[in-house]
């Protein structure tokens, strides 16, 4: 049987059960494509781990196409039509070639200063100082923007400082402590927004009294960026992103620790928690190296090294 005409029925046999399965069949598609004219039993291991380790394939990318393809070995492998399942016995680690953006304080200030022209658009569905509100918050918490957008107005604690993030990514509810100046933005929105009085209403709002949707704001948050001219100037395939903003919030705390000549391994501890992270590992995912943060871990080395020739 030709891997083409494998690939064809299979989808339709996946399809025929009322099942979309739109991404699946485009990852067996460009496989099949990939090896067109060969025969379903000659494919091998070392063809398949070509097609998963193309060049800017994310960890998550890569995992989810060796999912797809899984699958599909094991289901005609099932009916007779392969006697082994081509795959690697375990999937090889994928060198992560995705590198955030950190955003700079003059950057953060540039977006913050073309917020009115952005909020002119009548595409919009924020106002001007709920994206302001909002793109702050994110900055003064580390949260998720899919976690703000979802907040309700009972989520926020003002007189506590606190917020109740709940059904995170993990599952998991967790409260997030915020400081005086996240307070103080937060307690202005408010304010300066009356229709945010009811519990159950979304904490932060469309122009039309509806929860935010996270790609509204992506879509939003990409034409600030062109305005305010924040954009990358090397290789790397994507522009800034809101998320990225999570990034930044760790990188720049960092930073103050080594300055403050804070127990960073401590507090880093502490921050992985903050963040809901479920082990230390995903939080040093967030630790992008920028030049303020390496010249204070090397002022650290160097403090450091100097104590212990002295000790000599």
């Amino acid at each position: 049987m030709k891997l083409a005409y494998a690939v064809d029925l299979y989808i339709s046999r996946r399809q025929s059960s009322s099942e979309r399965f739109c991404g699946p069949a485009g990852t067996l598609r460009s496989f099949s494509r990939r090896f067109d004219g060969l025969f379903l039993h000659r494919i091998t291991p070392s063809q398949v781990l070509q097609f998963l380790n193309c060049p800017h394939t994310e960890r998550a990318t890569w995992k989810i196409k060796y999912g797809v393809l899984r699958m599909f070995f094991e289901y005609w492998h099932l009916r007779g039509n392969l006697k082994t399942v081509p795959l690697p016995p375990s999937g090889p680690k994928v060198t992560r070639t995705f590198v955030p953006y950190i955003y700079s304080l003059s950057d953060l200030r540039a977006l913050i200063d073309a917020l009115p022209q952005c909020q002119r658009n009548r595409a919009c569905a924020m106002s001007t100082n709920t994206f302001r509100t909002l793109l702050l918050f994110l900055y003064g918490t580390g949260m998720r923007i899919g976690e703000a957008v979802g907040l309700h107005i009972s989520d926020v604690n003002m007189s506590s400082h606190l917020v109740t993030v709940r059904g995170t990514k993990f599952y998991k509810s967790r409260f997030v402590p915020f400081g005086r100046d996240v307070h103080k933005l937060l307690q202005q929105y408010l304010e300066t927004s009356p229709r945010l009085s009811q519990a159950h209403q979304p904490f932060f709002q469309s122009q039309g009294k509806k929860r935010l949707r996270v790609n509204m704001v992506g879509i939003n948050f990409r034409r600030l960026c062109q305005l305010a001219g924040v954009c990358r100037q090397d290789i790397a395939l994507r522009q800034p992103r809101i998320h990225d903003i999570r990034h930044t919030f760790v990188v720049h705390r960092l930073t103050e620790w080594y300055e403050q000549e804070a127990d960073v391994q401590c507090l880093i501890l502490a921050l992985s928690t903050y963040l809901g992270h479920v082990d230390l590992h995903s939080t040093q995912h967030y630790l992008t190296m920028t030049p303020e943060l390496l010249a204070q871990a090397n002022r650290r080395f160097e403090n450091y090294a100097r104590k212990g020739s002295y000790d000599r």
